[in-house]
């Protein structure tokens, strides 16, 4: 019995931790949180009136190349030191530092090919004349931007250490500072160069600020070129996973990009850019919250063996994500017009039908948490396959929504809804497994109309105080 009452109390003690720890997070995260939105904001109201909505396309292309690129090389540094099961050694951190290093190299590299295989193509005559891809400064920007990862290569992986531990007062800090230098900068050089080279150039200083902060803020070994053959035997064994998961998160991400940047003009698609940022600010939020704590949280669930208080504590900690996605998506689908109005110029009107269609996706943030209930159990083949399922959603909705149907806003409504598929399977495994309750996933829904009545009473408040 003494055992007995040691134990339950040892459980109860550690449940209480990551409770606090949970909450802890989660108003760091906030605060952080409405930091960057008071700075995104500022940044957009004061970046589209000094560029053009062109620029925006331009940049939007520039930042889809490279974001295909980190996420097909992406090992899964962050994710390795996250789920080790042992402690870390200093060898392995470094091991972990070298392969950065050395990807950020072969990132740099394949920027200068990508640039030159853009410029034949352009030289071709293999784009509309209004495209954002027939841009002249298109090929520099890529290839100026590949240095931006040679930087981001050499940042310090203690961070992650703080993370694992749950350290998120640091973190949190580390990004308040990160954002607010990286805001002033981009703002400055927007004013002095008037260009697209004003965010290629903000890119790669908010590299620098980042591997700063990297050494300055977290303490860690000292990092130097660790060639172990074990170590990176551990990086490539775990990590080939991880590449697939993230190659695949790569088709995903820029199937918008590629088609719209097709199918629309250079200014509609810097339009697109913007309400994407807007948008994505929620989830931003969300992953942000989730990414700092879900592996962990996901690991410290499933070391019970009680079904159904787990899948209580799991609903429970989605609760913050259901609540707010499902209110945003509301609240946005009546307040968009307004806000758009209020923060840009009226040129930019045809970005609230965009950021209502948009809105819609956000609804199927919370099912996806899941997805992390698999990583944290190392079940990467079938978190490859959802990726897949996701993969061909969106690339075979977007190729019919643009080319069979010659339909933009049909495309937007496939962007926004292409996780549906993969929430769908999430949900019958999850519900198989004792994960999921049918009842609990529909609970929060209504909260969708409480975010577009609010919205719609926000939308008439500044119509009369207008």
């Amino acid at each position: 019995m003494p055992k007995l009452r040691e134990r339950l109390s040892s459980q109860l003690s550690s449940s209480h931790s990551l409770k606090r720890k949970i909450f802890a997070s989660a108003a760091l995260s906030t605060m952080v949180f409405v930091m960057q939105i008071i700075t995104r904001l500022l940044s957009t109201v004061v970046l589209t009136r000094i560029l053009t909505p062109e620029i925006f396309g331009v940049f939007a292309v520039v930042m889809m190349f490279t974001f295909i690129l980190n996420q097909f090389s992406d090992i899964g540094v962050r994710s390795l030191i996250l789920t080790m099961e042992n402690e870390l050694d200093d060898s392995f951190l470094r091991s972990c530092w070298t392969v950065q290093v050395l990807r950020g190299i072969l990132i740099f590299g394949t920027c200068g090919l990508l640039a030159l295989g853009v410029s034949s193509m352009q030289q071709l005559g293999a784009f509309t004349p209004d495209s954002s891809y027939s841009d002249a400064t298109l090929p520099y920007a890529i290839a100026a931007i590949g240095s931006s990862s040679i930087v981001a290569g050499f940042a310090s992986p203690a961070r992650f250490i703080y993370e694992r531990e749950m350290k998120f007062r640091q973190v949190s800090l580390e990004t308040l500072i990160y954002t607010a230098l990286a805001v002033v900068i981009t703002i400055g050089l927007a004013f002095w160069l008037r260009n697209v080279w004003a965010l290629v150039i903000s890119n790669f200083a908010s590299a620098v600020i980042a591997v700063v902060l990297s050494y300055t803020m977290f303490k860690g070994p000292v990092m130097r070129m660790n060639w172990s053959v074990a170590d990176f035997r551990t990086i490539i064994e775990r990590g080939k996973w991880i590449i697939g998961q993230s190659a695949l998160t790569a088709v995903v991400a820029v199937a918008d990009r590629l088609f719209l940047g097709f199918a629309m003009s250079a200014s509609s698609f810097g339009f697109y850019y913007i309400a994407r940022q807007i948008v994505d600010l929620i989830e931003l939020f969300l992953n942000s919250v989730h990414g700092q704590m879900g592996l962990q949280v996901f690991t410290a669930l499933q070391k019970g063996d009680d079904a159904p208080r787990l899948r209580t504590r799991y609903y429970r900690y989605r609760m913050l994500f259901d609540g707010l996605s499902m209110f945003s998506a509301g609240a946005f689908l009546t307040f968009a017009p307004t806000l758009v109005d209020i923060v840009y110029e009226d040129r930019y009107a045809d970005v609230a039908v965009m950021i209502q269609i948009l809105a819609i996706g956000l609804i199927l943030i919370g099912p996806g948490l899941l997805r992390d209930a698999y990583s944290a159990q190392r079940r990467f083949r079938e978190m490859t396959m959802l990726s897949l399922v996701r993969a061909a959603t969106i690339w075979i909705g977007l190729a019919v929504a643009v080319f069979v149907f010659g339909s933009v806003t049909a495309g937007l409504l496939v962007i926004a809804l292409h996780r549906v598929p993969e929430t769908a399977i999430l949900l019958a495994k999850g519900n198989s497994e004792g994960w999921v309750s049918w009842l609990a996933e529909i609970q929060l829904i209504p909260l969708v109309a409480v975010g577009a009545a609010f919205g719609w009473g926000l939308a008439e408040m500044w119509k009369f105080v207008v």
